[in-house]
């Protein structure tokens, strides 16, 4: 099986403070990837996940991808009212929906990832983090698209906004490091959470007896 990996720090090793610790790694395990391509680095965006479809050399059964995140961080500082949220969306949004439309040429199980909340929707931590109040609109939003080009293209959702609710820099079990990085309890979640997806998905696309 081929595996391919597209996107950001949420896939990486490099925060879980264990060698093959991250997502990518752990999850490659459990499906028992033979060729792992992994596209995936620190701090990459949207653009950076287009730039890096050129390298893509394997023909992929599953590709797992994390994006957004960096999108809203470069874009926080200027977000000051819902309206000019809105506005710094739209090319996320664009490239979002241009990386779904190179996915569904790909015949297989694209597994995509909502982007999750540090703070569990607090949003006094949020200021403390520098943040203005109206990233949360536009996290919303991007989370709303994502699940939106998922459904339409019949993907596969990786709600990791749901799935990292309750385990956010203040919970008594955070998943979270360094403010907005996966540890190693929250790369493993995800990694598990992919794959129950990934069975399901390679379940139902099965075909049954004739």
């Amino acid at each position: 099986m081929n595996y391919l990996a597209l996107g950001d720090s949420i896939s990486i090793d490099d925060y879980t403070g264990v060698d093959g610790g991250g997502a990518v790694a752990q999850f490659a395990k459990l499906v028992g990837a033979r060729d792992v391509q992994d596209l995936t680095f620190d701090g990459c965006t949207t653009v950076g996940v287009i730039e890096r479809l050129r390298h893509v050399t394997i023909r992929p059964d599953v590709i797992t991808l994390t994006a957004g995140g960096n999108d809203l961080l470069e874009a926080a500082p200027g977000l000051v009212s819902g309206a000019t949220a809105s506005t710094a969306m739209r090319p996320i949004i664009d490239n979002l929906r241009a990386i779904g439309d190179w996915l569904a040429t790909q015949k297989c199980v694209a597994i995509v990832s909502t982007i999750y909340d540090p703070t569990d929707g607090d949003d006094s931590l949020s200021t403390q983090l520098g943040l203005p109040l109206a990233t949360r609109v536009a996290h919303v939003a991007l989370n709303e698209e994502i699940r939106t080009i998922v459904r339409k293209r019949g993907f596969v959702l990786s709600d990791l906004e749901a799935l990292f609710r309750g385990h956010g820099i203040r919970a008594a079990e955070t998943w979270i490091t360094l403010d907005i990085e996966p540890n190693l309890a929250g790369a493993t979640a995800i990694a598990r959470h992919w794959h129950d997806l990934y069975r399901r998905a390679a379940k139902v696309s099965r075909p049954g007896p004739a």
